[in-house]
């Protein structure tokens, strides 16, 4: 590699097996922000064509990129921690914390922010994603539901476009994968060990799919499903979902089954006041519930947040409804604080996605699948529905090339370790069985709980120790495994 005013330049060898053999990726070091961590991590921008498809018309865009080199450097572990809009490089401090000392001694760590997050470009501005939710209480008209979730849309999405045309159809992950081969390119490694957490194992099936010879160890860990479609994104989710609600009691919770029931009945037909005025739902209970549910550390706030709203609503003295209500009330600010946070990112998530599918549902599609939803799992989990309502008003010709030929079997020269939890509240089990079926070889590790991204998230060495031996050594486990539910576990990085 050839340096030259504070910039990395990818030598002539390696340019040749870039994403186009026309554009050569820079790597542009820079001072890291104040306090920075982990101490010694380098700060760069990686300068990428805008667009891929026409590399060679002058417009060019940023990364955002952190490496921590290793003392041995053998190779670089790089990852993406979901969303679409999950940044990299906020989460590169703690995730490289987690990471075994092993690992961080052997392989430089690479982080990065997808184009169209945080610090990478190009820039999305002015873009809305409206929340519609059906009534409070009582029975829902889902086709009305979702014609006003598809007006709705249809106005934001367009307003999206019409405000970033220098941005918005650059934003897919096919895209993105030729990004992550141009990073590779300019720091010199001849192949990635990459780690893929929920939408990020989307970016590592595609990089496998589009760059199979440079892949040296692939871990996919909450996987999406193989030849995922805006339709199937959302209608295959809540029958999924509503196996975690069945799993988590069995888990952690003995009677939170019966208080559940009683919760949702009660709010099928009623709010409950909460002491600071605010209206609580069944829809407030919905989320919340499903984003505790996501890591098994946040299991004692799932069970505060079901034992107190049960005493709430069936006590029998004002003293205790009001004293339960109050810790509904924290709860409850805390998680909306939490989960509004999460939704600035939403914008990209939808471009992201309905960049990536062609397919388009209907409101009446999406109106029939909601009423057996309905019937058969509950009156509030249709409402999960919602990603396959996203893209109403964004026609796949706007955006970035479609994901194509995301079924056919890949043959990498090692095959990927998926990282599987079996009530995941988040990507369900099925879906990630149905990725490793699309990589010949893959050996999955299944773990028995509503963990969303397992490895090095929760306690149990069944699942840890033989990921981390298969990114040192590529030694796959010698069949799939399953592993029991440990307690515990680091809290999630958000």
């Amino acid at each position: 590699m050839l340096i030259a005013s504070g910039a990395l330049v990818a030598s002539g060898a390696h340019a040749a097996t870039t994403a186009d053999p026309a554009f050569t990726p820079r790597l542009t070091f820079h001072t890291c922000p104040p306090k920075s961590k982990p101490t010694g991590v380098r700060c760069a921008r990686l300068t990428v064509p805008l667009d891929w498809r026409s590399p060679q018309d002058g417009r060019t865009t940023t990364i955002n990129v952190r490496i921590m080199r290793s003392p041995k450097s053998t190779g670089g572990l790089t990852f993406n921690p979901g969303g679409p809009g999950g940044s990299g490089i906020d989460a590169f401090p703690s995730f490289y914390s987690l990471l075994p000392d092993e690992v961080v001694s052997e392989m430089d760590f690479v982080g990065w922010d997808p184009r169209g997050v945080a610090g990478s470009g190009p820039t999305i501005k002015g873009c809305e994603v409206a929340e519609s939710l059906p009534p409070a209480t009582g029975p829902v008209d889902w086709k009305a539901f979702w014609q006003e979730t598809a007006d709705a849309a249809r106005v934001n999405n367009a307003a999206c476009l019409a405000a970033n045309p220098d941005a918005a159809p650059y934003v897919g992950t096919w895209q993105v994968i030729r990004d992550l081969d141009a990073l590779r390119v300019a720091l010199g490694y001849s192949a990635w060990n990459y780690w893929g957490m929920s939408y990020g194992t989307r970016i590592g099936h595609a990089y496998a799919s589009t760059f199979p010879g440079r892949v040296r160890t692939l871990v996919m860990d909450g996987s999406v499903m193989a030849n995922e479609s805006v339709y199937r994104f959302g209608t295959s989710f809540p029958a999924n979902y509503w196996m975690t609600l069945q799993m988590f009691p069995a888990l952690a919770a003995p009677s939170s089954a019966r208080k559940m029931k009683v919760i949702n009945e009660y709010l099928d037909s009623s709010v409950v006041t909460l002491p600071d005025g605010t209206q609580f739902t069944r829809w407030d209970f919905a989320e919340q519930l499903r984003f505790l549910l996501t890591s098994q550390s946040q299991y004692p706030g799932a069970r505060a947040l079901i034992n107190n709203l049960y005493v709430g609503i069936t006590a029998s003295t004002a003293e205790d409804r009001a004293a339960s209500l109050e810790v509904v009330a924290a709860i409850a600010t805390s998680l909306r604080e939490v989960l509004d946070e999460s939704k600035k990112s939403a914008p990209v998530q939808v471009l992201v996605n309905c960049s990536d599918f062609g397919d388009r549902p209907t409101v009446e599609q999406l109106a029939i699948a909601s009423d057996p939803v309905s019937r058969n799992f509950g009156s509030t989990l249709p409402a999960f529905m919602g990603n396959s309502s996203s893209c109403f008003g964004l026609s796949p010709e706007d955006l970035s090339p479609v994901l194509t030929n995301r079924a056919r079997m890949i043959s990498l020269e090692t095959p990927p370790v998926f990282v599987l939890s079996s009530g995941d509240a988040a990507t369900p089990w099925v879906w990630g069985r149905s990725l490793a079926n699309t990589f010949s070889g893959s050996r999955t590790i299944t773990y028995d709980g509503t963990q969303h991204v397992a490895y090095l998230f929760v306690p149990s060495t069944c699942v840890n120790e033989p990921v981390t031996r298969y990114l040192l050594t590529r030694e796959l486990p010698p069949r799939d495994l399953t592993c029991a539910y440990a307690p515990g576990g680091p809290s999630p990085l958000r």
